[in-house]
């Protein structure tokens, strides 16, 4: 038997655990330095400096910048409070009023990801799953309403439930990430509301033309 091969083959639990302790420091460093530089600005010597590493291990973790920006959006969304994407009504109203205050905590980083390339590639990558989760969870509100002021309805909660929303109340009406959180929450628990009572209108008029014979 070739021992050398075995063990060029083999990666103990314990090398695992320094390769994933590296890439967590990359990880770290890359989101420090976004504090104070554009995503665009970002170099990987600046990063292995930060992290106290090779330049090379960066590249040996992360090829391309892209590959590095789009695992430091992945790595932001737990430290922010997103774990998955909502899939009830209730789950989604209470989304910005949980989650936007963390982003005042992680400001750099969510402008980062709202005005680079990169972070837009990756909010785009994401976005079937993200339209499937909300249409799910406003489902049982817009059922009966017309399929096209369903859409409506929902591309408008999709806004509300985003960092867009987030970014424009702060930057534009100075509120908190707390504020703003249960601004949105409020308006798409007052939108759900609303989608029920269109629905219960257009099955009134249903039954109307029914009896009256009228025409839609």
């Amino acid at each position: 038997m070739n021992t050398a091969t075995l063990t060029s083959g083999y990666e103990s639990p314990l090398r695992e655990a320094q390769k994933e302790e590296t890439r967590k420091r990359i990880l770290d460093a890359a989101a420090a330095l976004i504090e104070t530089v554009s995503p665009a600005g970002l170099s990987f010597a600046a990063i292995a400096k930060q992290a106290g590493v090779q330049e090379r291990t960066v590249y040996r973790h992360f090829p391309t910048k892209d590959l590095l920006l789009e695992a430091l959006w992945a790595w932001m969304d737990p430290r922010i409070g997103i774990k998955s994407f909502p899939q009830s009504e209730e789950e989604l109203v209470a989304f910005p009023a949980r989650v936007f205050p963390a982003f005042d905590d992680n400001e750099q980083l969510m402008r980062a990801f709202w005005s680079s390339p990169q972070g837009r590639e990756f909010r785009l990558g994401m976005n079937e799953k993200r339209k499937a989760a909300i249409c799910k969870s406003v489902s049982a509100a817009t059922e009966e309403m017309d399929p096209r002021e369903a859409a409506w309805l929902t591309a408008a909660v999709q806004l509300l439930y985003s960092g867009a929303a987030w970014m424009t109340m702060k930057d534009y009406w100075g509120f908190s990430g707390d504020e703003a959180g249960k601004a949105s929450s409020f308006v798409i628990g007052l939108l759900m509301k609303a989608a029920r009572e269109r629905a219960a209108e257009t099955r009134g008029a249903g039954k109307r033309r029914k009896t009256t014979g009228e025409r839609p």
